[in-house]
């Protein structure tokens, strides 16, 4: 028998200790729980510590009967367990909650249409895997009439962190060389191309230098990054492989800074030294 959504009838009695639940590989657990709110609620309330179940029953917006129908339900399918007279998330209803989550997440990101007109694929997957971090952030833009407002917008947040920035470039901008600080809590990952206009006309290495304690690192980049303590910056090509001036994704909350912070360190890891980039320019030319 199945209890649906009774958010308003009859009394219930404690789950019964089945002697198994179904096997997780039989069922489709995240849809099953999200077909019940209720189900959906008692497994979020119980997720992070065990809970009593009077306590559960007055934090979740259903009946008693509905509470405990929910808890017999998420039971037998093995998502939730009693510990010592409270309920709590097993392992696998640990993930199924992470999994609710995230896709919970994933519609402020899809109500914006920057996710569909820039290209996401240009992320490694384990990041694009991760983007519900980003779920508060904010997608600034500029205008006709203001096409520069997204770099004031950079440059300002860039500035005031300085000289705690993390920098991933994927084109040259006069604006965020002018910046970008000279520091050695400052890091400045750029794009081969980048590099290689710059050097249109400099004959020696020493002439090469624009930052004396920076460390900068060269890749073949199309992804914009910029991460600084309060802040992370991302700016994705569009659809079509053009870098776009006129829109950044910007986020102030932790775990998408932190979401940022990995990034940056995964595409820093991949680098080059600059030194042995321009020695083998200069080689060559």
């Amino acid at each position: 028998m199945e209890y649906d959504n009774e958010r308003g009838a009859g009394q219930g009695s404690p789950p019964s200790r089945p002697a198994g639940g179904a096997s997780v590989s039989d069922d489709r657990l995240v849809s099953y729980v999200l077909n019940s709110s209720v189900r959906t609620d008692v497994l979020e309330g119980v997720v992070d510590d065990p809970v009593p179940t009077e306590a559960l029953i007055e934090r979740v917006d259903a009946s008693e009967s509905a509470v405990y129908n929910a808890l017999r339900d998420l039971e037998r399918r093995g998502l939730v367990r009693s510990v010592d007279d409270c309920w709590g998330a097993t392992g696998s209803g640990h993930l199924v909650a992470d999994l609710i989550e995230q896709q919970g997440n994933l519609c402020p990101l899809l109500s914006d249409d920057y996710w569909r007109t820039h290209d996401v694929g240009a992320l490694p997957r384990r990041f694009r895997i991760r983007l519900t971090e980003l779920a508060d952030a904010e997608v600034y833009r500029g205008s006709d009439t203001d096409p520069h407002a997204v770099v004031r917008e950079v440059v300002e947040r860039v500035e005031a962190a300085s000289p705690d920035v993390d920098i991933v470039s994927p084109i040259y901008q006069a604006e965020y060389e002018a910046v970008m600080p000279d520091s050695e809590r400052s890091r400045l990952l750029l794009d081969r191309t980048v590099v290689e206009e710059a050097l249109q006309g400099v004959e020696t290495v020493e002439e090469a230098r624009t930052y004396e304690r920076t460390p900068i690192r060269i890749l073949d980049v199309d992804v914009g990054v910029a991460v600084t303590p309060d802040h992370l910056m991302l700016s994705l090509p569009t659809i079509d492989g053009q870098y776009d001036s006129r829109a950044e994704v910007i986020a102030t909350d932790d775990r998408a800074i932190a979401w940022g912070e990995d990034l940056f360190e995964h595409y820093w890891n991949l680098g080059h030294p600059v030194e042995e980039f321009l020695a083998d320019y200069f080689q060559q030319a």
